[in-house]
């Protein structure tokens, strides 16, 4: 009979498609995920996987296992957020994903404020990673853009946050001055991949005439790119108002404003540590919460 551990590393190998991206889900070596497989198909008297030059894929074999295999790694699952639910301490480790820009302005402050309360409590922050899958432990509490539709995940909004186009104040003053709803045409820009894929708008104007200098998976590198004056980039207002060198490129337009998310596991609502996290992200949320819809910005003039 096989092994869960074993099993457990069939899984992922099926979801990441090579040995090196399960090892670094896993926070293994790719040799033992390749020794796991092996002893894995040595158990069963089958082979799992057929190499191809996408990566690895399921054989029949592999196909006809894995739904068994989803249904223990559900059932294991299980039992850890059950005991983690029963856990009454305010001790250990809590993993927090986000972005780079809210693990600074919310989390980093709110750690600060929860350490002088509970000094055991651990926060593990995870910023700019991949989505990490909260149903699967990946992550304990998220602060997210959107709100996930499945899962046994408990979600509630927790705050506002506005966004709008900023440019350095060298950057205004050796350009022509940007015009609201001519697409920023002439213009240079910077943006997130995450932004362009999604279609290249920038604070409600689509940079069809710009060009576009930079583009880049981290939103601090993206605030320091217009700061450097590269070119105008949608920023939040909580981290771009607050900065002295840049100015609204289109101050009299109305911001966007974006939904912003709390999610965790429902089992673990009832874990200490956690709730005691999740308390200090929302003191920390409601002291700033001005700044989140930007409104620091009518008070700087």
């Amino acid at each position: 009979m096989a092994e869960w551990s074993d099993l457990r590393y069939f899984l992922e190998l099926s979801r990441s498609g090579t040995l090196a991206a399960a090892a670094r889900k896993l926070r293994v070596d790719y040799t033992t995920v390749g020794r796991r497989l092996a002893a894995l198909e040595r158990d069963l008297g089958a082979k799992l996987f057929e190499r191809t030059p996408e990566g690895l894929v399921l054989t029949e074999a592999g196909e006809g296992i894995r739904a068994a295999a989803e249904e223990m790694e559900e059932a294991a699952l299980l039992v850890e957020q059950r005991a983690l639910g029963a856990d009454r301490k305010l001790a250990g480790s809590v993993r927090v994903a986000t972005t780079e820009m809210l693990g600074q302005v919310v989390v980093l402050p709110a750690v600060r404020a929860l350490h002088e309360l509970h000094p055991q409590i651990r926060v593990d922050l995870a910023t700019g990673a991949p989505r990490l899958d909260l149903a699967r432990r990946e992550a304990d509490v998220a602060l997210r853009y959107f709100r996930p539709e499945s899962g046994d995940l408990v979600s509630r909004r927790v705050a506002r946050v506005a966004q709008a186009a900023y440019a350095s104040r060298g950057y205004l003053a050796s350009h022509s001055r940007a015009v609201a709803g001519n697409g920023l045409a002439g213009q240079e820009v910077v943006m997130l991949e995450a932004r362009a894929l999604r279609g290249t708008m920038i604070a409600g104007e689509d940079p069809a005439e710009a060009r576009i200098v930079l583009r880049t998976n981290n939103s601090l590198a993206l605030h320091r790119a217009v700061a450097l004056g590269i070119g105008i980039g949608a920023l939040p207002c909580y981290i771009a108002d607050a900065d002295r060198e840049l100015r609204r490129v289109f101050p009299e337009a109305p911001v966007e404003l974006d939904d912003l998310w709390m999610v965790v596991h429902e089992d673990l609502t009832r874990t200490s540590r956690v709730r005691a996290v999740i308390d200090a992200l929302q003191a920390r949320l409601e002291e700033i919460a001005s700044d989140l819809i930007g409104e620091r910005f009518s008070s700087r003039g």
